[in-house]
């Protein structure tokens, strides 16, 4: 059974990023190594878009139809409870720490105290925290892993056929969602490059 930890092996450059991305398109498991990349890039990030993003698109489900039509994403497969969880959190962090400066004028109480209390605020921390998604990601793994039937199964395990430095092939069904959703990734500020979907 391989590991969350594994699983950054895996991905812990854009090339083994992209070998991954396309070798989870060719087993149909793409919407979950979406989701296991997306909040390790958020993890070192912590942008309050990112956790806007993810949140809205895999955790509640707002996914556009062009997406979910010939299954290229869906929602992340978690318990209803963790679910609503999540997505209480995520928007509660970002909520707290405001959106945009107004945001942050109106949390501060709004006039001249709420216009320097943004600004301190600003020129602190403004990340939310990077384990917002950290059960769904934990969940995802298990999914992938699937006691090997994606092909992981652990380094060496029973079932393993993925390998990092491999090279692979994308399904090219999902060539024109590739093309768009790059565009969403950048609009949640997500760098598609980097992430290796291309």
């Amino acid at each position: 059974m391989a590991s969350i930890t594994e699983f950054r092996a895996y991905t812990n450059t854009a090339a083994r990023r992209n070998t991954f991305y396309n070798y989870c398109t060719t087993r149909y498991v793409q919407d979950q190594a979406i989701f296991f990349l997306l909040v390790d890039a958020f993890k070192a990030e912590k942008r309050k878009r990112q956790a806007a993003f993810l949140n809205d698109w895999f955790i509640k489900g707002n996914i556009p139809d062009e997406y979910t039509q010939n299954g290229y994403l869906g929602i992340v497969n978690i318990s209803s409870g963790l679910q609503g969880t999540i997505s209480t959190n995520t928007t509660s962090a970002v909520s707290a720490v405001g959106r945009n400066f107004a945001d942050k004028m109106n949390n501060h109480g709004g006039g001249m105290g709420g216009f320097f209390g943004a600004l301190k605020q600003k020129l602190g921390d403004t990340t939310v925290s990077d384990s917002l998604f950290d059960a769904a990601q934990a969940q995802v793994v298990t999914m992938l892993d699937d006691n090997g039937r994606h092909g992981f199964g652990g380094v060496g395990g029973a079932g393993a056929t993925y390998k990092p430095n491999g090279v692979y092939q994308p399904v090219g069904a999902f060539s024109q969602q590739v093309i768009r959703f790059r565009k969403d990734l950048k609009i949640g500020g997500f760098d598609p490059d980097k992430l290796g979907i291309f």
